[in-house]
C-alpha cells in the first residue's frame, strides 16, 4: 500500500472512531463549516498549515483545483484517490467560495484596526 493510500485509509479510521468516542469531547474540525467531506478536508489540509489559510482563501472551484494540483506538485502533499479529491474540492468549493459564506475574520486577530 503506498503512503497516500495509507494515509487515507488511517484518515477513515480516525473519522470512525471520532464518531464513536463521547460527545462531550469537540473534534478538532468542528470549527469548520460542516458539509460533506469536512473532516476529510481538515485531514488533507491541517497537517501541513492552519486551517484559518483555507478559510480565509475564498476561491473558485477552478481556483481551489489549481491549488491542489500545486500542493501535490510542488509541495509534496500525497495525490488524494480521485474520489476523494472530488469531495475535498466540493467542500472547498461550497464554503470557502469567492462570496465566502463562512469565513468572519477575528476583529481582534492580526491586522486588526481599532474602529470607533
Amino acid at each position: 500500500m503506498n503512503a497516500a493510500k495509507a494515509g487515507f485509509a488511517a484518515l477513515g479510521v480516525m473519522v470512525c472512531i471520532g464518531y464513536q468516542g463521547a460527545k462531550a469531547e469537540p473534534m478538532p474540525w468542528d470549527d469548520l463549516p460542516p458539509g460533506k467531506g469536512r473532516e476529510l478536508t481538515y485531514a488533507s489540509c491541517s497537517g501541513c498549515h492552519s486551517m484559518m489559510l483555507v478559510q480565509q482563501q475564498g476561491l473558485s472551484r477552478e481556483a481551489w483545483e489549481d491549488t491542489l494540483d500545486w500542493m501535490v506538485a510542488e509541495q509534496g502533499m500525497p495525490e488524494p484517490p480521485p474520489v476523494l479529491r472530488e469531495q475535498i474540492l466540493d467542500y472547498l468549493a461550497q464554503v470557502f467560495s469567492p462570496e465566502r459564506p463562512y469565513f468572519t475574520p477575528d476583529p481582534d486577530g492580526p491586522g486588526s484596526v481599532d474602529r470607533p
